[in-house]
C-alpha cells in the first residue's frame, strides 16, 4: 500500500512541477518530461506492472489536461513503461547509464510520436526544424534534469524498500 500511496504523490508532484514551476523555467517553450523520467525510472526500478501504472496515469493526466482525445498519451506512456519495465532485470542501482539511456529513449519515443501525430498528419514536414528545435533541447533539459532527481527518486525508492524488509526481519524475532 505504501508504494502505491508513494506512487500516486510522486506522480502528483512531478506532474505538478512539469506543468507550472518548469514551464515558467522553459527554454523557448521547452519544458523537462518529468513524467516520462517518472515513468521510465519507476518502470526499470519495479519492473513492468508499475512501469505500466504510472505511464497509463501519467498519460492519463496529460490527456486530461492537455489534450481533446482522451487514451492517447495514456497509450504511448502505458508502452513506455511497460518496455522500461522489461528493463528491470538488467538495472543496478548504483549505474546510471541505464537509466539515462531509458530516459532518453523514452523521451525522444514520445517526441517521435508527437511529430508523427501532430506534424506529419497536418502536412507539416520539417523534420530537421523539429530536431533541431524541439528534439535536442527537450532531451537535454530532460536529461539534465534527470541527473539530479534520479538519484532522489532511487534514494526515496530503497528507503521504502528496505523499511518493509527491516519490518519483515523484526516481526520474525
Amino acid at each position: 500500500m505504501k508504494k502505491i500511496v508513494t506512487a500516486v504523490l510522486l506522480l502528483l508532484i512531478m506532474f505538478l512541477l512539469q506543468t507550472s514551476v518548469f514551464s515558467q523555467l522553459s527554454y523557448g517553450r521547452i519544458v523537462p518530461n518529468l513524467l516520462i523520467l517518472l515513468t521510465g525510472v519507476y518502470g526499470l526500478i519495479r519492473g513492468e506492472y508499475s512501469g505500466i501504472f504510472l505511464g497509463f496515469s501519467s498519460g492519463l493526466l496529460l490527456d486530461i489536461f492537455f489534450m481533446d482525445v482522451l487514451g492517447f498519451y495514456a497509450l504511448v506512456y502505458m508502452l513506455i513503461g511497460y518496455f522500461a519495465g522489461k528493463l528491470n532485470t538488467y538495472y543496478i542501482h548504483d549505474d546510471f547509464k541505464l537509466p539515462l539511456a531509458v530516459i532518453a529513449g523514452s523521451d525522444l519515443a514520445v517526441l517521435l510520436v508527437d511529430y508523427v501525430f501532430f506534424y506529419l498528419l497536418n502536412g507539416i514536414f520539417d523534420f530537421g526544424g523539429y530536431v533541431l528545435h524541439t528534439i535536442f533541447p527537450e532531451l537535454i533539459y530532460t536529461l539534465g534534469i534527470s541527473v539530479i532527481l534520479y538519484p532522489l527518486l532511487v534514494v526515496l525508492e530503497y528507503k521504502f524498500v528496505l523499511a518493509e524488509f527491516r519490518r519483515d526481519d523484526s516481526d520474525v524475532l
